[in-house]
């Protein structure tokens, strides 16, 4: 910067170098500007997001069943069938009933099981002096608008038939006097006695007769059916083994006292 002071005093000196200072500061000022504006530049690009590619993360480092870190889980056990053996005969004997009559009566029994599981419903079928019917039962008709009977007389193994019991004049005879006891009610009595009669003397399909005889040794059932007269006629084979078998064990639970059934009830001396 040239020197204006030899002109003489200071005042003169000073008056000469106000232009070169007032530069100087001038400058000073726009190089602290430039610098601000840089640093401010700077720190945005500092800052600004990563356009380029991203690099891929590692990928989980896989861990094998069996590791501590993951232990191998239990293999659920399949189910398998229980393997026993198992006797459906009931191997029911006659000194396994106190009495022939008892006998009889469990025989009913499982003729009364099988009936009304098949939807029929039992009638009063004897008369107070016992003498009757075996078995009355009716169901109705599918989209036959009406009912269907069936007179059936039971038997056990080797007891014998009486083919005159289940003839249509007997049971005619035992429908009458079970109509004069009044067993089918008061207000239906004396339709339902008519109707049974009258479908006793027409026959099947809509009243039928038929012989049950159970064979207690293997639980087979022999289903015959009967004639006008009571004779046989074809017959059809059934099993109801366990049938029979949970019926007896059932009955001799219930006779605790061995009034019905021969020997000890099944829970004694337990």
């Amino acid at each position: 910067m040239p020197s204006a002071c030899d002109s003489g005093g200071a005042f003169g000196c000073a008056i000469e170098n106000i232009p070169w200072v007032i530069g100087m500061l001038l400058a000073l000022v726009v190089l602290l500007v430039a610098a601000r504006v840089a640093l401010v530049l700077l720190e945005r690009r500092r800052h600004a997001p990563q356009i380029g590619p991203v690099a891929a993360r590692p990928a989980p480092r896989v861990v094998g069943p069996g590791s501590p870190v993951q232990p191998t889980p239990p293999v659920p056990v399949k189910p398998t069938p229980l393997q026993l053996r198992v006797a459906d005969a009931p191997d029911l004997r006659v000194t396994d009933f106190s009495n022939g009559q008892t006998r009889s009566d469990f025989g009913e029994m499982i003729t009364d099981i099988i009936l009304t599981g098949d939807g029929w419903k039992k009638l009063p079928s004897k008369a107070a002096s016992g003498v009757g019917i075996g078995g009355l039962y009716v169901r109705e008709v599918k989209g036959g608008g009406g009912f269907e009977a069936l007179a059936v007389d039971t038997k056990t193994s080797e007891a014998e038939y009486a083919p005159a019991a289940m003839s249509n004049a007997a049971l005619e005879q035992a429908l009458s006097a079970l109509y004069a006891q009044g067993a089918f009610g008061r207000s239906i009595n004396e339709s339902v006695a008519h109707e049974l009669i009258r479908g006793l003397r027409n026959g099947p399909p809509f009243f039928r007769k038929e012989l049950w005889r159970h064979n207690l040794t293997n639980g087979v059932t022999a289903v015959t059916q009967l004639g006008p007269a009571g004779e046989p006629k074809s017959s059809t084979m059934r099993s109801h083994a366990r049938l029979v078998t949970g019926a007896y064990a059932s009955l001799k639970q219930l006779d605790r006292g061995g009034v019905y059934l021969a020997g000890r009830s099944i829970d004694d001396g337990a």
